[in-house]
């Protein structure tokens, strides 16, 4: 009973000093989630999924690609991104975590060099965690420190690749990364 009682005083502590926060229906536009682009309810892709399933496509993978969840489907959508980017393949993720996670920690290779924004996202720094190559932080946004941490590199004796890691839109400050740079 005491418990309880402390337990209504700190929510009537928090809700007087408007910081107790409730769950509520989502409404209005959507600036704070992964479905910034609204996908999520698009009534075509629920159209899509409706008729997948109806076609007898499995609902969950049971596995990895590799072992037990590969579809003609997956096969299918990386042979049509492929067409549309006029590249040779292509490979989906799950998630963009996975897909830097995955990317950062593999391609790299020991005696490369991985050059970053310091703010990219926390999925490229568990990829770049997990790389065999040395990696060093730039400022934001800043095209002539990357120039200069690859060259810095090559002046100590690196011979390897030099991977350069940004993101095109950086979705906490919303700017956008200086590509042509």
């Amino acid at each position: 009973m005491t418990l309880l009682l402390a337990q209504q005083n700190d929510l009537t502590t928090l809700d007087s000093a408007a910081r107790l926060r409730r769950l509520q229906p989502r409404t209005g536009l959507d600036f704070s989630s992964n479905d910034y682009l609204g996908l999520a309810r698009a009534q075509r892709l629920r159209n899509a999924v409706a008729a997948a399933l109806a076609r007898g496509v499995s609902i969950g993978s049971g596995g990895s690609r590799l072992l037990r969840g590969n579809d003609p489907e997956h096969e299918a959508l990386e042979a049509e991104a492929a067409a549309f980017f006029g590249s040779e393949a292509a490979l989906f993720f799950s998630s963009g975590y996975a897909a830097n996670a995955a990317l950062l920690s593999t391609l790299p290779q020991r005696g490369d060099l991985i050059v970053h924004d310091a703010l990219i996202h926390a999925s490229a720094h568990e990829g770049m965690r997990l790389a065999r190559a040395e990696s060093v932080a730039t400022p934001h946004n800043d095209a002539g420190a990357v120039d200069q941490a690859i060259a810095e590199w090559r002046r100590r004796g690196g011979t390897g690749r030099a991977w350069i890691a940004v993101e095109s839109l950086y979705s906490m400050d919303g700017d956008r990364a200086p590509l042509a740079d």
